[in-house]
């Protein structure tokens, strides 16, 4: 598993990927800091910086998660995979976090504004609002890497994952649509949806 995991992290970091996925989420939580803690010296992380980028997470966890076992089975190399003495567990898990690994790059960055919040008079919540965030992302990784394993074309595992995190991130404001009496179809809906994605 580890020879795997290492595998994965060195190939995200080999070629532009990685990089360019980290500076995007980087970027959109450098501006959010900047213009709303920074600026107005509003000392809550969470929701003003963590919040208001879960929206970028709907595409930056499709497009991280895309090729992790997509491409595996379009260039034929699951077969090498499988033939190795790692279980399907281990490939999986170690696929799994060289993934949370590549996350968790952006996450220690914004534990430095974290902490420049804090030195100006924050609050250290805003740490327990980050480890939530991870979790969240986690979870996400976790949903686009099935995904992923579904299908060998990594644009369809992008779409997949895209579909399935739009409407868990939808799901309040559409039961929100349903009262207490439709409750069915507001189950229909649903299996619908989960159909459709």
């Amino acid at each position: 598993m580890l020879a795997i995991y290492k595998r994965e992290l060195r190939s995200f970091f080999h070629g532009m990927m990685g990089y360019l996925l980290t500076a995007f989420l980087l970027a959109a939580s450098g501006i959010y800091f900047l213009a709303l803690n920074l600026g107005y010296g509003l000392t809550d992380f969470g929701y003003y910086t963590l919040y208001r980028t879960i929206f970028m997470l709907l595409l930056y966890f499709p497009v991280l998660a895309m090729r992790s076992l997509a491409e595996e089975r379009r260039a034929r190399t699951d077969q090498l995979l499988l033939t190795n003495p790692v279980s399907v567990w281990g490939i999986v898990v170690g696929k799994y976090l060289a993934l949370c690994t590549v996350f968790a790059l952006p996450c220690l960055a914004d534990g430095v504004m974290i902490v420049v919040l804090w030195l100006l008079g924050g609050t250290a919540s805003n740490f327990a609002a980050l480890l939530c965030y991870f979790l969240l992302g986690c979870a996400a990784i976790a949903v686009c890497e099935f995904c992923s394993g579904l299908t060998e074309n990594q644009i369809i595992a992008a779409v997949m994952g895209l579909s399935a995190l739009l409407l868990a991130y939808m799901m309040p404001s559409l039961r929100s649509m349903f009262n207490a009496g439709s409750a069915v179809a507001l189950v229909v809906f649903t299996a619908l949806s989960a159909g459709a994605s």
